[in-house]
């Protein structure tokens, strides 16, 4: 165990981690005992970690089954992009208009690390990238409620898209695109941009997802 972490933290790091990295694939029984051997955390840590993965949408506990990883529908995943659409598209329009010269030396920063993790493939540092812009976004945006939602949403996606990513590189290269001009609006203060430019991207990746859900049935 990280001696620098408090046990819960620690617990949902390596969980988390374990799930992004498709370590624990959608819809596999996760068995408290191994949880507890691979984390050297007690029962009692374990379940309050567990049930802050349950909050992040990473996991669900099934009564009397217990903590799994979902397997969402395809279904399931065209709500989840769809609701994500609506709401980034208003994250980003209150980006552009409230970020300072300081919080875009910041984006640029973390921009540059995603489309790096993109070009090169690394699904791991990509998924860390990402992570780091929608926090950036979500602080912005000064909303709690909205970023309780938007943290789970991420959640559920985070199960399906590290499997796509690099699965079809021109996509992926599309991608990229759709990123850079997310980016550019942002920097340009430029809202009402910022807000399209963020919805064709949640678009563009929901279709993708979805598209690689079918080729997998």
């Amino acid at each position: 165990m990280d001696d620098t972490l408090p046990v819960r933290q620690h617990v949902v790091a390596v969980l988390r981690a374990e799930i992004l990295s498709l370590r624990f694939a959608p819809g596999e029984k996760l068995v408290e005992r191994r949880l507890c051997e691979m984390t050297g955390a007690s029962r009692t840590a374990l379940r309050e970690g567990l049930r802050q993965l349950e909050a992040e949408g990473l996991i669900e506990i099934i009564p009397n089954r217990g903590p799994i990883v979902p397997k969402l529908t395809r279904k399931q995943a065209q709500d989840i992009y769809h609701l994500r659409g609506v709401l980034e598209a208003d994250l980003a329009r209150q980006a552009a208009q409230a970020a300072t010269g300081h919080d875009l030396i910041a984006l640029r920063d973390v921009a540059g690390r995603v489309t790096a993790a993109m070009t090169e493939g690394d699904r791991m540092s990509l998924v860390e990238a990402k992570t780091e812009f929608y926090e950036w976004l979500i602080r912005l945006s000064d909303n709690a409620e909205t970023a309780l939602v938007v943290r789970k949403l991420l959640g559920r996606t985070a199960i399906i898209w590290p499997s796509t990513i690099l699965a079809d590189f021109p996509a992926n290269d599309q991608g990229i695109h759709h990123f850079t001009d997310l980016i550019d609006a942002i920097a340009a203060h430029d809202g009402d941009r910022a807000a399209q430019a963020a919805l064709i991207h949640v678009q563009s990746a929901g279709e993708f997802v979805t598209a690689y859900m079918d080729s997998e049935m």
